[in-house]
Protein backbone atom coordinates (compact mmCIF):
# COMPACT_ATOMS: atom_id res chain seq x y z
CA UNK A 1 0.00 0.00 0.00
CA UNK A 2 2.63 2.61 0.85
CA UNK A 3 4.48 1.36 -2.57
CA UNK A 4 1.02 1.98 -4.15
CA UNK A 5 0.74 5.69 -1.96
CA UNK A 6 3.93 6.62 -3.05
CA UNK A 7 3.85 5.99 -6.54
CA UNK A 8 0.52 7.55 -7.14
CA UNK A 9 2.14 10.62 -5.55
CA UNK A 10 4.72 10.74 -8.11
CA UNK A 11 2.27 10.59 -10.72
CA UNK A 12 0.24 13.23 -9.76
CA UNK A 13 3.16 15.68 -9.37
CA UNK A 14 4.26 14.81 -13.12
CA UNK A 15 0.84 15.01 -14.50
CA UNK A 16 0.26 18.30 -12.74
CA UNK A 17 3.62 19.73 -14.04
CA UNK A 18 2.47 19.23 -17.43
CA UNK A 19 -1.57 20.63 -16.68
CA UNK A 20 -0.93 23.55 -14.55
CA UNK A 21 -4.07 25.32 -14.41
CA UNK A 22 -6.35 28.29 -12.54
CA UNK A 23 -7.34 27.83 -9.49
CA UNK A 24 -11.28 26.78 -9.00
CA UNK A 25 -12.50 28.53 -6.10
CA UNK A 26 -15.88 28.14 -4.82
CA UNK A 27 -16.70 31.64 -3.51
CA UNK A 28 -14.84 33.80 -6.59
CA UNK A 29 -18.50 35.72 -7.42
CA UNK A 30 -17.45 38.10 -4.15
CA UNK A 31 -14.37 39.24 -5.64
CA UNK A 32 -13.48 38.51 -9.59
CA UNK A 33 -10.27 40.78 -10.56
CA UNK A 34 -7.88 37.51 -10.50
CA UNK A 35 -10.04 36.02 -13.08
CA UNK A 36 -11.64 38.73 -14.79
CA UNK A 37 -9.61 42.53 -14.34
CA UNK A 38 -13.14 44.14 -15.23
CA UNK A 39 -15.11 42.92 -12.40
CA UNK A 40 -13.51 46.08 -10.30
CA UNK A 41 -16.95 47.46 -8.96
CA UNK A 42 -17.81 50.92 -9.48
CA UNK A 43 -18.13 52.72 -6.28
CA UNK A 44 -15.50 54.70 -3.75
CA UNK A 45 -14.22 52.27 -1.24
CA UNK A 46 -10.53 50.32 -0.99
CA UNK A 47 -11.73 46.67 -0.35
CA UNK A 48 -9.28 43.49 0.64
CA UNK A 49 -10.50 40.22 -0.25
CA UNK A 50 -8.49 36.84 1.32
CA UNK A 51 -9.75 33.07 -0.01
CA UNK A 52 -7.83 30.14 0.95
CA UNK A 53 -8.49 26.38 0.11
CA UNK A 54 -7.27 23.40 1.79
CA UNK A 55 -7.92 20.12 -0.01
CA UNK A 56 -7.14 16.56 1.57
CA UNK A 57 -6.91 18.06 4.49
CA UNK A 58 -6.04 14.63 6.70
CA UNK A 59 -3.16 13.81 4.46
CA UNK A 60 0.49 15.34 4.76
CA UNK A 61 1.62 17.97 2.60
CA UNK A 62 -2.16 18.12 0.85
CA UNK A 63 -2.85 21.09 -1.68
CA UNK A 64 -3.33 24.33 -0.70
CA UNK A 65 -4.60 27.42 -2.61
CA UNK A 66 -4.86 31.10 -2.02
CA UNK A 67 -5.91 34.38 -3.71
CA UNK A 68 -5.67 37.77 -2.31
CA UNK A 69 -6.85 40.94 -4.08
CA UNK A 70 -7.19 44.64 -3.53
CA UNK A 71 -9.08 46.81 -5.22
CA UNK A 72 -10.88 50.57 -5.27
CA UNK A 73 -12.46 53.15 -7.87
CA UNK A 74 -12.26 56.14 -8.48
CA UNK A 75 -15.36 58.34 -9.66
CA UNK A 76 -13.88 61.19 -11.40
CA UNK A 77 -11.65 59.00 -13.40
CA UNK A 78 -14.09 56.12 -14.05
CA UNK A 79 -11.55 54.13 -13.24
CA UNK A 80 -10.59 50.85 -11.02
CA UNK A 81 -7.25 49.99 -9.63
CA UNK A 82 -6.22 46.46 -7.78
CA UNK A 83 -3.45 44.04 -7.11
CA UNK A 84 -3.97 40.30 -7.36
CA UNK A 85 -1.94 37.88 -6.43
CA UNK A 86 -2.29 33.75 -6.38
CA UNK A 87 -0.59 31.11 -4.46
CA UNK A 88 -1.00 27.39 -5.49
CA UNK A 89 1.52 24.81 -3.44
CA UNK A 90 -0.19 21.18 -4.44
CA UNK A 91 2.00 19.21 -2.78
CA UNK A 92 5.46 19.08 -1.10
CA UNK A 93 7.46 19.65 -4.84
CA UNK A 94 5.09 22.35 -6.88
CA UNK A 95 3.92 25.54 -6.48
CA UNK A 96 3.28 28.47 -8.40
CA UNK A 97 2.82 32.66 -7.93
CA UNK A 98 1.17 34.96 -9.85
CA UNK A 99 1.04 38.40 -9.18
CA UNK A 100 -0.79 41.13 -11.30
CA UNK A 101 -1.80 44.74 -11.45
CA UNK A 102 -5.08 45.57 -12.30
CA UNK A 103 -6.66 48.25 -14.04
CA UNK A 104 -10.21 48.62 -15.38
CA UNK A 105 -11.89 51.48 -16.94
CA UNK A 106 -16.18 52.16 -16.59
CA UNK A 107 -18.62 53.16 -19.27
CA UNK A 108 -21.77 54.18 -17.79
CA UNK A 109 -24.45 53.15 -20.29
CA UNK A 110 -27.32 54.75 -18.62
CA UNK A 111 -27.52 55.59 -14.14
CA UNK A 112 -27.94 51.99 -13.40
CA UNK A 113 -26.39 50.25 -16.27
CA UNK A 114 -22.47 49.90 -16.44
CA UNK A 115 -19.52 48.60 -18.86
CA UNK A 116 -16.57 47.37 -17.28
CA UNK A 117 -13.08 46.82 -18.93
CA UNK A 118 -10.44 45.54 -17.68
CA UNK A 119 -6.64 44.58 -18.23
CA UNK A 120 -4.22 43.00 -15.68
CA UNK A 121 -0.45 42.62 -15.94
CA UNK A 122 2.00 40.86 -13.97
CA UNK A 123 4.19 37.80 -13.84
CA UNK A 124 3.81 33.95 -13.63
CA UNK A 125 6.08 32.05 -11.32
CA UNK A 126 6.60 28.47 -10.89
CA UNK A 127 8.52 25.54 -9.55
CA UNK A 128 8.76 22.33 -9.42
CA UNK A 129 11.61 20.85 -6.72
CA UNK A 130 11.33 16.77 -6.52
CA UNK A 131 14.15 17.41 -4.18
CA UNK A 132 11.29 18.87 -1.55
CA UNK A 133 10.00 15.11 -1.60
CA UNK A 134 11.48 12.34 0.10
CA UNK A 135 9.89 9.10 -0.04
CA UNK A 136 10.60 6.71 2.74
CA UNK A 137 12.40 4.25 0.13
CA UNK A 138 14.15 5.86 -2.94
CA UNK A 139 14.16 2.18 -4.48
CA UNK A 140 10.69 1.86 -4.54
CA UNK A 141 10.10 4.39 -7.74
CA UNK A 142 13.24 4.22 -9.42
CA UNK A 143 17.59 3.39 -8.83
CA UNK A 144 18.16 6.75 -10.42
CA UNK A 145 19.03 8.25 -7.11
CA UNK A 146 19.63 11.85 -8.75
CA UNK A 147 16.33 12.63 -9.63
CA UNK A 148 15.55 13.80 -6.46
CA UNK A 149 17.75 16.97 -6.39
CA UNK A 150 16.00 18.28 -9.45
CA UNK A 151 14.48 21.59 -9.68
CA UNK A 152 13.26 23.56 -12.86
CA UNK A 153 11.36 26.88 -12.46
CA UNK A 154 10.12 29.59 -14.78
CA UNK A 155 9.22 32.93 -14.72
CA UNK A 156 6.79 34.74 -17.30
CA UNK A 157 5.09 38.04 -17.71
CA UNK A 158 1.37 37.57 -17.75
CA UNK A 159 -1.24 39.76 -18.93
CA UNK A 160 -5.51 39.03 -19.16
CA UNK A 161 -8.16 41.03 -20.00
CA UNK A 162 -12.11 41.39 -19.94
CA UNK A 163 -15.09 42.59 -19.89
CA UNK A 164 -18.28 43.03 -17.59
CA UNK A 165 -21.14 44.68 -18.12
CA UNK A 166 -23.69 45.06 -15.13
CA UNK A 167 -27.18 46.57 -13.26
CA UNK A 168 -28.73 45.79 -10.00
CA UNK A 169 -30.64 43.13 -11.14
CA UNK A 170 -27.93 40.90 -13.04
CA UNK A 171 -24.07 40.54 -14.54
CA UNK A 172 -22.02 39.22 -17.22
CA UNK A 173 -18.52 38.58 -17.97
CA UNK A 174 -16.31 37.52 -20.35
CA UNK A 175 -12.32 37.40 -19.81
CA UNK A 176 -9.35 35.43 -21.45
CA UNK A 177 -6.42 34.92 -18.95
CA UNK A 178 -2.54 34.31 -19.52
CA UNK A 179 -3.18 35.80 -23.17
CA UNK A 180 0.60 35.74 -23.99
CA UNK A 181 2.14 32.08 -25.15
CA UNK A 182 5.24 30.11 -24.78
CA UNK A 183 6.44 26.87 -25.93
CA UNK A 184 7.29 25.56 -22.33
CA UNK A 185 3.73 24.44 -20.21
CA UNK A 186 6.07 22.48 -17.67
CA UNK A 187 4.91 24.84 -14.82
CA UNK A 188 2.99 27.82 -16.31
CA UNK A 189 -0.70 28.33 -16.84
CA UNK A 190 -2.06 28.12 -20.29
CA UNK A 191 -4.75 30.22 -22.37
CA UNK A 192 -8.24 30.09 -20.46
CA UNK A 193 -11.30 31.56 -21.73
CA UNK A 194 -13.66 32.20 -18.44
CA UNK A 195 -17.70 33.21 -19.16
CA UNK A 196 -19.84 33.76 -16.32
CA UNK A 197 -23.55 35.68 -15.63
CA UNK A 198 -25.63 36.21 -12.72
CA UNK A 199 -29.53 37.37 -11.52
CA UNK A 200 -30.67 39.16 -8.20
CA UNK A 201 -34.06 38.11 -7.96
CA UNK A 202 -35.65 39.96 -5.15
CA UNK A 203 -38.18 37.69 -3.37
CA UNK A 204 -38.60 39.79 -0.95
CA UNK A 205 -38.20 42.76 1.63
CA UNK A 206 -35.55 40.30 3.41
CA UNK A 207 -34.47 37.84 1.00
CA UNK A 208 -32.60 37.40 -2.30
CA UNK A 209 -32.07 34.78 -4.18
CA UNK A 210 -28.86 35.00 -6.42
CA UNK A 211 -28.51 32.30 -9.03
CA UNK A 212 -25.31 32.03 -11.13
CA UNK A 213 -23.93 30.16 -14.27
CA UNK A 214 -20.05 30.13 -15.00
CA UNK A 215 -17.79 28.28 -17.52
CA UNK A 216 -13.96 27.90 -17.70
CA UNK A 217 -12.14 25.95 -20.21
CA UNK A 218 -8.26 25.27 -21.06
CA UNK A 219 -7.30 23.13 -23.03
CA UNK A 220 -8.96 19.60 -22.29
CA UNK A 221 -10.41 20.87 -18.97
CA UNK A 222 -14.01 22.73 -19.53
CA UNK A 223 -15.48 23.15 -15.84
CA UNK A 224 -19.45 25.06 -15.52
CA UNK A 225 -20.36 26.09 -12.22
CA UNK A 226 -24.17 26.18 -11.01
CA UNK A 227 -24.45 28.32 -8.57
CA UNK A 228 -27.37 29.69 -5.84
CA UNK A 229 -26.83 31.68 -2.76
CA UNK A 230 -29.76 32.80 -0.99
CA UNK A 231 -28.79 36.49 1.02
CA UNK A 232 -30.90 37.70 3.80
CA UNK A 233 -30.96 41.29 4.57
CA UNK A 234 -27.79 41.54 3.35
CA UNK A 235 -26.29 40.42 6.34
CA UNK A 236 -26.66 35.87 6.04
CA UNK A 237 -26.30 34.38 3.43
CA UNK A 238 -25.83 30.30 2.08
CA UNK A 239 -25.98 28.81 -0.91
CA UNK A 240 -24.78 25.77 -3.24
CA UNK A 241 -22.00 25.31 -5.92
CA UNK A 242 -21.86 22.36 -8.47
CA UNK A 243 -18.62 22.21 -10.43
CA UNK A 244 -18.44 19.57 -13.10
CA UNK A 245 -15.31 18.55 -15.21
CA UNK A 246 -17.63 18.38 -18.95
CA UNK A 247 -14.35 16.94 -20.66
CA UNK A 248 -13.46 14.47 -18.28
CA UNK A 249 -16.88 12.24 -18.43
CA UNK A 250 -17.51 14.25 -15.48
CA UNK A 251 -15.16 12.24 -14.04
CA UNK A 252 -14.85 14.73 -11.13
CA UNK A 253 -18.57 16.15 -9.80
CA UNK A 254 -17.33 18.82 -6.68
CA UNK A 255 -20.52 20.03 -4.75
CA UNK A 256 -20.16 22.71 -2.20
CA UNK A 257 -22.05 24.47 0.50
CA UNK A 258 -21.42 27.41 1.82
CA UNK A 259 -22.07 30.01 4.84
CA UNK A 260 -21.21 33.41 5.44
CA UNK A 261 -22.20 37.03 7.07
CA UNK A 262 -21.20 40.41 6.46
CA UNK A 263 -21.15 42.20 9.87
CA UNK A 264 -20.56 46.49 8.85
CA UNK A 265 -17.54 46.36 6.92
CA UNK A 266 -16.09 42.62 7.39
CA UNK A 267 -17.28 39.56 6.02
CA UNK A 268 -16.40 36.00 6.41
CA UNK A 269 -17.67 33.09 4.70
CA UNK A 270 -17.15 29.37 4.89
CA UNK A 271 -17.22 26.34 2.09
CA UNK A 272 -17.10 22.67 2.46
CA UNK A 273 -16.78 21.14 -1.05
CA UNK A 274 -17.48 17.31 -1.69
CA UNK A 275 -16.20 15.41 -4.69
CA UNK A 276 -19.36 12.99 -5.22
CA UNK A 277 -17.13 11.41 -8.87
CA UNK A 278 -15.48 8.81 -10.01
CA UNK A 279 -12.46 9.95 -8.67
CA UNK A 280 -14.28 10.98 -5.05
CA UNK A 281 -11.62 8.33 -2.97
CA UNK A 282 -8.78 9.91 -4.14
CA UNK A 283 -9.95 13.58 -4.27
CA UNK A 284 -12.14 13.50 -0.97
CA UNK A 285 -13.09 17.20 0.62
CA UNK A 286 -11.89 20.00 0.25
CA UNK A 287 -12.16 23.75 2.47
CA UNK A 288 -12.69 27.44 1.76
CA UNK A 289 -12.71 30.43 4.06
CA UNK A 290 -12.79 33.67 3.30
CA UNK A 291 -12.17 37.13 4.69
CA UNK A 292 -13.12 40.42 3.00
CA UNK A 293 -12.31 44.21 4.99
CA UNK A 294 -13.81 47.60 3.08
CA UNK A 295 -13.22 50.57 3.91
CA UNK A 296 -15.44 53.57 1.75
CA UNK A 297 -12.62 56.60 1.26
CA UNK A 298 -15.73 59.11 -0.66
CA UNK A 299 -19.45 59.96 0.01
CA UNK A 300 -20.14 60.10 -3.70
CA UNK A 301 -22.77 59.27 -5.83
CA UNK A 302 -22.66 56.26 -7.96
CA UNK A 303 -24.70 54.03 -10.27
CA UNK A 304 -25.69 51.69 -7.78
CA UNK A 305 -24.21 49.83 -5.31
CA UNK A 306 -25.10 46.04 -4.99
CA UNK A 307 -24.13 43.13 -2.46
CA UNK A 308 -22.16 40.54 -3.71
Amino acid sequence: MKKIFIVLATLLFTVSAYAQQDLLMTQQFFSRINKNPAGIGNFEQIDAFLLGRFQWVDIKDSPKSGIFNVQTFKTELNSGFGFTMSYDDIGPAKGSFNPKVVYAYVLRLREDMVLSMGLSAGIQYAYFDASKYTPEDITEITDDHDFINDRVSEVHPDVDFGLEFSNPKYMFGVSGTHLLKYESTTTQSAFHINGYGRYFWDLSDNFVLAPALAYTWHDKVAVAEINAILFYKNFLWGGMTYHPDMFNKFGTNPIAFMLGAEYKNFRIGYTFDYNFGNVSKLSGSAHEIMLSYSVQTKKTKVPYERFE
